[in-house]
């Protein structure tokens, strides 16, 4: 719900970075609160980076679920 409300507070679309808040997203998106593009984790030099996410929408259920526990 804070990644939820974090995207909430940006206009959209909005950029989302860092591995766990992407990963935040990627559970939004398969609970059907958001609507997103997320791009596969490219390898580097020292492993695997994460790129940012780009949020598109809230959905509808997302609207409902911002109002019902964040009070928004």
């Amino acid at each position: 719900m804070l990644v939820l409300r974090n995207i909430a507070s940006q206009g959209l679309p909005v950029m989302i970075d860092g591995g766990s808040n992407v990963d935040g997203v990627r559970i939004l998106v398969a609970a059907g609160l958001v609507k997103a593009t997320i791009p596969r984790p490219e390898r580097g030099l020292n492993g695997y980076e994460q790129l940012p996410a780009l949020v598109t929408e809230i959905t509808g259920m997302g609207q409902t679920m911002l109002r019902r526990f964040t009070g928004s």
